[in-house]
C-alpha cells in the first residue's frame, strides 16, 4: 500500500494571546463499505482547529482561527493494468473528489462558526465555547459524511463498481 498525504489549509487573521488547539480525527471509508471484504483503500480526514482568543472591554474575543483539514490515502501500491480496472480506479478517485468536497465544506463550517463566537467573561470560557462549538460541527460533519455514503450506497450509485478479479 502507498500512502498519499495532502494538508488543506483554511486561514483565517492575526495572532494574540491565549491560543486553544483541539484535534478530532474522522476515518472515511470512500472506497467501500466495511461489509466489502477487503477494502482497497480508504481516507482517514484529520480536522483540527486552534482558537486564540483576545482580551477586549467586551470579555474575551477570537483574535484568529485557524482550521486544518488532512486527508490519508491508502491504496495499493499497483492496480490491475485493465480498463475496468483503470475505470474503477477513475470512479474512485471522482467518488473521493465528492467526500474530500463534502469535508472542506464542514472545515468551513467550523471556521465560521469559530469566528462568530460571541464575547465571554474570559478567554478560559471562550475555550471551552469554543470546544463545544467544534465538537457539535464534527459530529454534523460526521453525519453528513456518513449519509452521503450509505445514501450513494459507498459509490456504487454513481457507477463505482468493483470489477471481478
Amino acid at each position: 500500500m502507498k500512502r498519499i498525504y495532502c494538508a488543506l489549509m483554511l486561514l483565517l487573521a492575526m495572532p494574540a494571546a491565549a491560543e486553544m488547539t483541539l484535534k478530532a480525527r474522522q476515518t472515511v471509508d470512500v472506497y467501500g463499505s466495511s461489509a466489502l471484504e477487503p477494502n482497497l483503500a480508504d481516507v482517514d480526514y484529520s480536522l483540527s482547529w486552534q482558537l486564540s482568543g483576545q482580551e477586549g472591554e467586551q470579555g474575551c474575543l477570537p483574535a484568529q482561527v485557524l482550521v486544518s483539514l488532512t486527508a490519508t490515502v491508502t491504496e495499493p501500491l499497483e492496480w490491475p493494468q485493465t480498463p475496468d480496472w483503470q475505470n474503477y480506479r477513475l470512479a474512485l478517485t471522482a467518488y473521493e473528489r465528492l467526500v474530500r468536497e463534502r469535508a472542506l465544506l464542514a472545515a468551513e463550517w467550523l471556521e465560521r462558526s469559530l469566528f462568530e463566537l460571541a464575547p465571554q467573561p474570559s478567554c478560559d470560557q471562550l475555550r471551552r465555547v469554543a470546544d463545544n462549538v467544534g465538537y457539535h460541527q464534527l459530529e454534523i460533519a460526521q453525519t453528513l459524511l456518513r449519509d452521503f455514503q450509505q445514501q450513494n450506497d459507498y459509490g456504487r450509485n454513481l457507477g463505482l463498481i468493483r470489477p471481478v478479479q
